[in-house]
């Protein structure tokens, strides 16, 4: 995601990464694990990582999910500058999530070049070897990106200006900080990290009124976002713009849910999925969902509250936004909407996932609520 070029400080890496003892007596950790194993963490609980005025804060890493995949949150100001100069990675495969704010996000491949003006709940797709850059706008804006395979997270720690924590919990600091952006030098040495410098790549701000740039009258928030057919093509889906699922009540699953799937196992070769959960409220005489998958799930709560309970664990936790669970595979768990209407930002290793299986329980639905 955002690799500007800063100096970096003795012991960053292992004061960020911390080092988590092996206590599984609570899902709630302030350090995110050195192994795999469920757990909650809340937002901004997390200490974190500053690369000029962005923080960095990592709910999933490498090491937490036996590098199925990362997954990053990144608040900051806005910018008058590009958040990283173009770049490519060659093996990873990457999602930008807007959950606050407004930020600007550029995909080019094989001649042909798009942006668009992210708000809450858009989502891009960058798949390997698809220059790409972005810019802030928004004087609180947070993305949450997920990285596949895991371990990306070893570049934000190397390019670490200062460790970030904060006993009031704010998102990131406030001041003049180094600006982002990067030079040229600094992001042409970081192939080691699967950064491949694009610098004579210049991305198109004449946005339209639609927020689209590059590709002159492309669908954004004015219609259906249609997923790429394969996994080699950068796409985008506006929020409430993908193609959807419901899947009805019913006494196993007693309450609504509507998925509106980003990543399928077509756009990822079967390794991971990704997209958001639209979830009714729990009725109180009902039972939720249990689930048990084959590979590592986690959530992020990106509207309304979320109940979440994993076996072998006395918590019966409510997460708001921001909070991530990650469930490891094998695991029996479920999940809730809480709230009147809540929603998840999920993310699934393989190809048998929680919303795979939700859309083979659900049908093609035009709405993003459920039926009054």
């Amino acid at each position: 995601m955002l690799f500007i070029p800063v100096f970096i400080l003795l012991g960053a890496v292992a004061a960020a990464r911390g080092t988590a003892k092996r206590d599984n007596s609570s899902l709630v950790v302030t350090k995110v694990p050195d192994y795999v194993r469920p757990y909650v963490v809340r937002a901004y609980t997390l200490d974190g990582v500053r690369i000029g005025s962005q923080v960095y804060r990592f709910p999933v890493t490498g090491p937490s999910s036996d590098n199925a995949f990362t997954l990053i949150s990144t608040a900051a100001p806005a910018s008058s500058e590009l958040g990283v100069l173009p770049h490519i990675h060659q093996a990873h495969y990457e999602n930008f999530y807007a959950l606050r704010g407004r930020f600007a996000l550029w995909a080019s491949k094989d001649n042909t070049t798009a942006g668009r003006i992210f708000t809450p709940g858009d989502y891009g797709a960058v798949p390997p070897n698809t220059t790409h850059s972005f810019q802030i706008l928004e004087p609180f804006t947070e993305m949450v990106g997920v990285i596949q395979p895991g371990g990306f997270e070893d570049l934000f720690y190397f390019l670490a200006s200062a460790n970030y924590s904060s006993q009031t919990y704010a998102p990131f600091p406030q001041g003049n900080f180094t600006s982002p952006g990067g030079d040229a030098e600094t992001i042409s040495k970081l192939q080691k990290f699967d950064v491949w410098a694009q610098l004579q790549f210049s991305p198109p701000m004449d946005f339209d009124a639609n927020g689209t740039s590059g590709d002159e009258g492309a669908v954004w928030h004015n219609g259906i976002n249609e997923l790429a057919s394969d996994s080699a093509t950068p796409f985008f889906v506006a929020n409430g713009y993908g193609r959807k699922t419901l899947t009805p009540a019913s006494a196993d699953n007693a309450s609504y849910a509507v998925v509106e799937p980003f990543i399928t196992a077509t756009q990822s070769e079967g390794n991971f999925t990704e997209g958001t959960i639209t979830l009714s409220r729990l009725p109180s005489s009902s039972q939720p969902q249990a689930w048990k998958l084959p590979g590592h799930t986690a959530l992020e709560v990106v509207d309304g509250l979320v109940g979440v309970k994993v076996d072998g664990y006395e918590e019966e936790l409510n997460l708001s936004v921001g909070d991530v669970v990650f469930v490891p595979a094998e695991t029996t768990w479920s999940f809730w909407g809480e709230a009147a209407f809540s929603k998840v930002l999920y993310v699934g290793q393989g190809r048998d996932t929680v919303d795979a299986r939700l859309r083979e329980q659900g049908s093609e639905w035009g709405s993003v609520v459920w039926p009054a």
